[in-house]
């Protein structure tokens, strides 16, 4: 009998790796890749490569609360680092968009080069703006629904727009280093939605919104909100830097073709690739086709050696 499945491999491996491959509701690449660090890449999709602007225009907190607003000018900081992912969503997921976008940005100083056998990178020190809970396995069990709600439109070609705004479950964070706000500390806060209570010291009265355009080309992301938060010393809360008001975080960038799948026309407003990345083609030299082939066999002849070691 073993014998009997080792011909099948040896005769069908490109088969039984597309037969693998072929889960229609996953949107998780195969581990197969090398050299991709999957802490950005695992899913199918379109990557930007470009930069992101965070704008906060500072506003006066109402009188009656303890926060002071001490910085009076535009606070806005640009980070050169920033990937924008525009990819499939996994259609296992309880109320799925029509795509998931994630968003990360970090500081020019940070080494983003994980050691090899870590999945996940430095992902503390990388600032993320994920329209869901990002999956790690291609079925994921539990999983919240998307953070943001999105509607995605068509255009022309294979260029596609959306727009949505954030769920009342989840406040989106955000943290940034800025020069100009009289501290030397890492400001944190959130992008608030309106309240629930009386309290609302910034009048907030919408919702944080989302934007976004893509193509084979590029694409552009802009969110818009109130942001609320200040710097973190400790010790003496009078010393704090309070800050608040309107905020915009801006990205815009250029398709990163290696790492991206392509993206194809739809007839609705549901962005369609062409899985190839892991499939047809790795990021360098061979294509993934052959490697599976080549893997495949090479398990089948280790198995047809102890097939016949046991006269199987």
């Amino acid at each position: 009998m073993l014998a009997l499945y080792v011909a099948a491999l040896l005769f069908s491996p490109t088969a039984i790796a597309q037969e693998w491959l072929s889960d229609l509701h996953s949107n998780i690449r195969p581990i197969n890749i090398t050299g991709l660090p999957y802490y950005f890449y695992r899913w199918t999709g379109s990557y930007y490569n470009g930069s992101t602007t965070i704008r906060i225009e500072p506003t006066e907190f109402e009188e009656n609360t303890d926060k002071d607003t001490k910085v009076s000018e535009p606070v806005e900081v640009t980070y050169e680092n920033s990937i924008l992912a525009i990819v499939k969503s996994n259609t296992y997921v309880e109320g799925h968009n029509e795509l998931i976008f994630s968003l990360r940005y970090w500081a020019n100083n940070l080494n983003i080069t994980p050691v090899h056998d870590n999945a996940d990178g430095p992902i503390n020190s990388i600032q993320n703006i994920d329209s869901i809970d990002m999956n790690r396995s291609p079925q994921p069990t539990g999983a919240a629904p998307p953070y943001w709600q999105l509607e995605s439109t068509h255009g022309s070609g294979t260029s596609y727009s959306f727009s949505g705004q954030r769920n009342s479950t989840v406040l989106q964070s955000l943290k940034f280093n800025c020069s100009q706000c009289l501290s030397s500390d890492e400001f944190r806060g959130s992008i608030v939605n309106p309240p629930r209570r009386n309290v609302n010291p910034l009048n907030v009265t919408s919702f944080p919104f989302v934007s976004g355009q893509f193509n084979n080309r590029s694409a552009s992301l802009r969110i818009s909100g109130t942001f609320v938060g200040g710097d973190r010393p400790g010790g003496n809360r009078e010393n704090n830097v309070h800050l608040g008001g309107p905020i915009t975080i801006s990205f815009l960038g250029e398709i990163d073709e290696l790492r991206s799948d392509t993206l194809l026309s739809s007839r609705n407003g549901t962005p369609l690739w062409n899985r190839t990345l892991g499939y047809t083609k790795q990021l360098y030299g061979n294509t993934a086709a052959s490697m599976w082939t080549g893997n495949l066999a090479c398990w089948a002849c280790i198995l047809a050696a102890v097939a016949a070691f046991w006269n199987l």
